[in-house]
């Protein structure tokens, strides 16, 4: 996709951008990108014009450029999004089961370790921590403790292939949550450079419009085409609403 290599070639100058001066968008960003696409045909019809009062021709090819940068960052985004749910949903699926089957075999070596100290004071150590990570190991290190004291796992009865089961629930687990948190820092990072190109396109596309509203100044119409359909419409609406209420 032709935005995808925009964004890579742009991607020096929007990291560049600090993050305290990023803006914040108040409309969907897939509407700004649009209306970003629109300003640029608008300025292709009213370009003599707008050079007259001193526009840079540059700043449309700028604002093409930062308008395909924008779009492939809000693509990539919202696909890590999509991502993260997906693992998100699967950790909320499966980890009931983990914390049931950690609860039981802690349960029962418990018991079974009572009149060992040694043992009890590795169990309680077992139990220390509280994070989803932590309740992982813990069943690891259970099913360990569990297999290398066979005799007394067997004098309560207790059946050892579930520290098999804990094995391989493990290794399925670890792999779920770390798809998980690694999505979280890569929506992190995506997000940024997101924020970041809508920053420096808003930039080009206020100044655009400025130079619009001027030139168009004494045309009621054709000056609409520099500014927001989009808060226009919702301005209309709040106005509307507002009246209605009224009467």
């Amino acid at each position: 996709m032709n935005e995808d290599k925009v964004l890579q070639e742009m991607l020096p100058e929007i990291k560049a951008v600090n993050k305290e001066d990023i803006k914040s968008c108040n409309i969907p960003i897939s509407v700004f990108v649009q209306e970003a696409g629109n300003l640029n045909e608008r300025v292709s019809l009213d370009m003599a014009q707008l050079l007259e009062v001193g526009m840079p021709p540059e700043l449309q090819q700028r604002l093409g450029l930062l308008r395909d940068a924008l779009f492939a960052a809000e693509v990539n985004w919202q696909e890590q999004q999509s991502e993260r749910e997906k693992a998100l949903a699967l950790w909320k699926e499966k980890s009931p089961h983990l914390y049931a089957l950690r609860k039981e075999i802690l349960e029962h070596l418990a018991f079974a370790f009572r009149k060992d100290e040694r043992l009890m004071e590795q169990i309680a150590d077992i139990e220390e921590g509280s994070s989803h990570a932590d309740a992982i190991e813990d069943l690891a290190r259970l099913a360990v403790l569990g297999a290398q004291n066979p005799e007394l796992v067997q004098a309560i009865n207790y059946d050892a292939a579930r520290f098999d089961t804990a094995d391989a629930m493990v290794s399925e687990m670890s792999g779920v949550l770390s798809a998980a948190n690694g999505y979280l820092y890569r929506d992190d990072e995506g997000k940024l450079i997101r924020d970041k190109s809508y920053t420096l396109l808003k930039e080009v596309v206020d100044e655009i419009r400025d130079y619009g509203r001027f030139v168009f100044r004494n045309d009621p119409e054709h000056v609409k085409g520099y500014s927001s359909k989009y808060v226009r419409d919702r301005a209309q609406a709040y106005r509307s609403s507002k009246n209605e209420q009224q009467m």
